[in-house]
């Protein structure tokens, strides 16, 4: 019989959920314990039966209202398991999630395609770039647009560099996110901080950088190292860099690096078209992950902090 248990964060045994995520077929950074304390205030679990199934849940309370949601650099949760989850499984883990809270709006790994037409799931759009083989037979794959942007910062003589101290990163990316378009507010600039503090230097994060010939940053990438994937969880370029290509040369020199090495480039998304043009002018491929919104509420609209 299968046994759903609700815990806080003070009773998950630590040890059993993360040696579960690693051995997940799904497996993906965000889920870690470590990871999930640096992004969440607030995060519990569902936990089946002795940690043969786990699902992360991070909340916060509105108006007096509890709710499930998304926070910022974890583009993913949902269910993981060592096995295939079952649809009675995912939903029994759905279900539960409702009943403890009031309002749900999150996003599902892949395994959650299972229910995804049972419980309305929307689809979303994940790129990743397998690098398996050679650097010359990834870069037979990059589009028109891309080769010339290549060229463009080649001229401008970029540097390429896997070097730089995590307070000048920390002050690139601040500088240069879009805070409006992305909804950047003062809490996300804690988190970024901190999680950033985790990574690096002794974390799996690794931060490459583009720089001009006098050594100003142009463009940044943080990845993290999980399994055989690399998330590139932080892309950001300054408006020089922008002019010049410089992500574009960025991710060619990443691709050049890891390629042949059997890891999967994961752009972490986007659904937003042009976002989404620029990592498949790469040659990357599309994989669905699911938004799950569920509400309890009438004519309201929760705003996540």
């Amino acid at each position: 019989m299968n046994n759903i248990r609700f815990l806080k964060r003070s009773e998950i045994d630590g040890q059993k959920w993360d040696e579960l995520i690693n051995n997940s077929a799904n497996s993906l950074p965000y889920a870690l314990t470590w990871y999930l304390d640096a992004v969440a205030k607030n995060w519990g679990a569902l936990v089946l039966n002795d940690y043969h199934a786990v699902m992360p849940m991070v909340w916060l309370r509105k108006f007096g209202i509890k709710c499930l949601y998304q926070p910022y650099y974890c583009q993913q949760l949902g269910v993981f398991s060592s096995r295939p989850v079952s649809p009675d499984v995912y939903r029994l883990f759905l279900n539960t999630a409702a009943n403890h809270f009031s309002y749900i709006h999150i996003n599902l790994n892949p395994s959650a395609i299972v229910v995804a037409g049972e419980f309305a799931l929307i689809k979303k759009k994940n790129l990743l770039l397998g690098l398996e083989n050679s650097y010359a037979a990834i870069q037979k794959k990059y589009s028109e647009g891309h080769r010339r942007n290549i060229a463009k910062a080649n001229k401008a003589q970029l540097i390429f560099s896997e070097q730089c101290d995590l307070k000048s990163f920390q002050n690139f990316y601040l500088e240069n996110v879009n805070r409006a378009k992305e909804n950047f507010k003062p809490q996300h600039e804690k988190i970024f901080k901190k999680l950033t503090q985790v990574l690096i230097p002794n974390g799996p994060g690794a931060i490459f950088t583009a720089r001009d010939n006098e050594g100003n940053l142009l463009a940044a990438v943080l990845i993290v190292k999980h399994k055989m994937r690399l998330s590139a969880i932080v892309n950001t370029s300054s408006a020089t860099g922008k002019k010049y290509g410089a992500s574009h040369f960025l991710f060619d020199h990443i691709i050049k690096k890891f390629s042949g090495s059997g890891y999967v480039l994961d752009f972490e998304g986007s659904s937003i078209a042009g976002v989404a043009r620029f990592y498949e002018g790469f040659g990357a491929t599309e994989e669905t992950f699911y938004n799950y919104k569920h509400t309890l509420l009438k004519n309201i609209r929760v705003r996540f902090a």
